[in-house]
């Protein structure tokens, strides 16, 4: 993780994060994909959007990284990783962004989303905001109750703030495992 605090380019972290989850979550019977990083059959974008034969403009959101299982289409978490921000208008946006598309699309294959499932976000900032974002969460759940979309079948949305890129990178994996165990 030499040169870490050095992060400069847009989706550096998050290629690193799928990087260093991608061999364990490969064990257990899960293939990483992920948006940023050299090319390989893992990169791509990853799409929420309206239409299954999506345009630009059916594009809703991109996501940073999707855990699938292996041999299907079935997703076990999203993640989005705010690297700069923790913000509640932000927050919202990518929540929304997915919950309102009736398609996540991995290089336009479409992937499964359903009760199996949990979106994670992440921000970054030195102050933890847990109970602002405890009052987001309940806000989301209440309208996403009411939403008829299929990416609203998701199970469960979290909301996480670590302090640093540093914490993000040793704490998201625990918190992921603790996701696709059904523990959060």
């Amino acid at each position: 993780m030499e040169g870490l605090n050095k992060m400069k380019s847009h989706g550096e972290l998050t290629a690193n994060m799928a990087q260093k989850i991608s061999q364990d979550w490969e064990e257990r019977g899960y293939k990483v994909l992920y948006d940023h990083g050299p090319s390989n059959e893992n990169v791509g974008k990853i799409v929420s959007a309206i239409k299954k034969e999506y345009r630009k403009e059916d594009e809703l959101s991109q996501l940073d990284i999707a855990i699938v299982k292996q041999g299907s289409n079935q997703v076990a978490a999203l993640v989005e990783i705010e690297e700069t921000t923790d913000k509640p208008k932000t927050f919202f946006g990518d929540i929304f962004g997915v919950l309102f598309g009736e398609y996540i699309c991995f290089k336009r294959r479409e992937l499964h989303v359903g009760d199996f499932t949990t979106l994670i976000l992440v921000g970054i900032n030195k102050t933890n905001h847990k109970g602002r974002n405890e009052i987001i969460l309940e806000k989301v759940n209440r309208v996403k109750n009411s939403m008829g979309t299929q990416n609203a079948r998701i199970k469960k949305v979290v909301i996480k703030t670590y302090s640093d890129e540093r914490e993000l990178l040793e704490k998201l994996p625990l918190l992921l495992d603790k996701a696709l165990k059904g523990k959060l």
